[in-house]
């Protein structure tokens, strides 16, 4: 064992004391211990615990008895304090098998000086392994387990007492460290933070090295939206337009583009299409040799694709093409829609038209370069729809409209989801009824929301109760492991109002109907959360768009 902790020692270069008259017990501590550290507020814990929880290591130490002869029994002590909550904890074990062998060798664990915190120790591989549950309040229902390893301790320094009573006693005092856990309850993932674009403080000469950082500068941005309704016919239009400019290679691109019908061209998951940028005024002899720009206006996010050539004037050394993906939250500034009437040549008013703008002061972009671009999940990392699910205590109805006048009822509903942040409506779908529960079933207009893996609802109108069963993915805090949230929601709600059916219209079911609704003064309704149950899915998403943590 001596052997061992020496070569370690050794190969650190790291310098080993060898004191014969002073003997192996706890030397006092080297470093400042968070002895200090205050309990964290029950939000700060649950945003640690699900973001990149660790476990501190502090002042470790450890004996081992005739470690020179193969002794492999010892003490261990260290400081340890859950980044969660704050609290600290001593871990000390005494007399204990420190290289346990067997099949029970990884069933053998200490306890540390807080409840349901444990710790194990493998002299052989020099591991140190925790596993832990902790509360973030008194009240609630999540009770997080994790588990972690702390490899390969450094060995700083190691000290011999060859008179001590149980034997020579050889004690090493280890470097200060951190286990990071994976949370194996109340879901199981790897929790991290964002791997967010590198920018080197200051800008390397040549544009090879710039391009293994690429960054680009929005020098202005317009954003035209045009939506326009004639009969019964809608057509909306976006127009955009920027001058972008790569750090790179220093050369500068401004694209306009147009895409009409942009909501019927997103893909049925919501995703969002790059579209390929043309020059206005293509420079001669460019080295970009394309430009792709995706702007997503639900979530707010701008995105630049960009393949480019560098030309620093060193034949055979750059690669000859260089590829980058940026993104960033726009924080567009839009103006108030512009709402006109459309009329005939009668004065008649046949249609409207609503028009606004937004722009985006200049500022810089940093990316990617494409083999570098880590997996993403679809929601903000700043807004965690993971947290917020868990929190979520209701959700909100929006619209609220059952239609009669056909040979079926049609139910159009709106709800919002405050813990993911997404919107979902149900437009114009076939609905029961009988108070029972249903699947939800696409309308002739409009797809399901692509945010729902599943939907029924419960609708009785006698009794004014509505229902809702929802599934819904969050994959912000570990993107290649989603969790899939299950809720149910229901509530009285206050008498509908119905418009009589138009002229000549004998099909409704109930006389007198023909459209029916909430009251005009009623334009929310918060459905409580009855029931809230989440899995841990063995892969990513594979659905919705693409965005960044940002």
């Amino acid at each position: 064992m001596q052997h061992l902790l020496c070569g370690l020692v050794v190969s650190l270069y790291v310098a080993v004391l060898r004191v014969s008259a002073t003997p192996a017990r706890w030397l006092p501590r080297q470093y400042q211990d968070p002895l200090t550290t205050s309990k964290t507020s029950p939000q700060e814990c649950l945003e640690t615990s699900l973001t990149n929880p660790k476990w501190g290591i502090f002042d470790p130490a450890l004996i081992t008895v005739n470690g020179s002869n193969g002794g492999s029994h010892g003490d261990i002590r260290f400081l340890t304090v859950n980044s969660a909550t704050g609290l600290v904890a001593n871990c000390t074990a005494n007399n204990i098998e420190l290289d346990p062998k067997g099949p029970d060798a990884l069933s053998m664990w200490h306890n540390c000086s807080v409840p349901n915190l444990f710790f194990q120790f493998n002299l052989t591989s020099m591991d140190m392994r925790l596993k832990g549950t902790w509360s973030c309040d008194n009240s609630s229902r999540l009770a997080f387990a994790a588990n972690g390893t702390w490899e390969t301790p450094l060995i700083q320094g190691c000290l011999d007492d060859w008179n001590a009573p149980r034997g020579e006693e050889t004690l090493c005092i280890m470097g200060n460290s951190q286990v990071s856990m994976g949370l194996s309850s109340p879901v199981t993932i790897q929790p991290q933070l964002p791997l967010l674009p590198y920018t080197p403080a200051d800008m390397p000469y040549r544009c090879v090295d710039r391009s293994s950082d690429p960054e680009w500068t929005v020098e202005s941005l317009l954003y035209r939206h045009h939506f326009a309704q004639m009969h019964n016919d809608t057509k909306t239009s976006h127009e955009l337009a920027l001058n972008l400019s790569n750090l790179s290679n220093n050369e500068r691109v401004a694209c306009s583009l147009t895409v009409d019908e942009l909501a019927k061209s997103r893909s049925t998951d919501g995703s969002w299409p790059w579209i390929k940028c043309v020059p206005s005024h293509p420079p001669v002899n460019s080295n970009v040799s394309s430009t792709e720009v995706m702007l997503d206006t639900s979530y707010n996010v701008l995105g630049v694709r960009q393949t480019w050539n560098c030309s620093d004037g060193v034949p055979g050394v750059e690669l000859e093409t260089y590829s980058g993906t940026g993104f960033l939250g726009t924080g567009l500034q839009c103006g108030s829609p512009v709402n006109l009437a459309v009329t005939d040549k009668g004065g008649n008013v046949v249609g409207a038209t609503s028009d606004y703008n937004c722009s985006l002061p200049a500022t810089n972009l940093s990316g990617y370069a494409d083999s570098m671009v880590p997996a993403m999940p679809h929601t903000y990392y700043t807004r965690s729809c993971t947290i917020n699910s868990f929190n979520a205590s209701s959700l909100s109805l929006r619209e609220y409209q059952i239609d009669t006048s056909g040979t079926k009822k049609l139910g159009t509903f709106t709800l919002y989801n405050p813990g993911s942040g997404d919107t979902y409506r149900l437009y114009r779908m076939p609905v029961q009824d009988d108070g029972a529960w249903h699947q939800c079933i696409a309308g002739t207009e409009e797809p399901l929301p692509w945010q729902l893996v599943a939907c029924q609802y419960q609708l009785g109108r006698k009794t004014g109760r509505i229902g809702f069963k929802m599934q819904w993915y969050c994959d912000d805090r570990d993107p290649n492991h989603a969790i899939l949230f299950n809720v149910t929601v229901a509530k009285q709600l206050p008498a509908e109002k119905c418009d009589a059916p138009a002229a000549g219209n004998n099909t409704q079911q109930h006389a007198g109907e023909g459209s029916c609704h909430l009251p005009v003064n009623v334009t929310e309704v918060a459905l409580p959360v009855s029931a809230l149950t989440w899995t841990t899915q063995a892969g990513p998403m594979n659905r919705g768009p693409i965005l960044p943590w940002i």
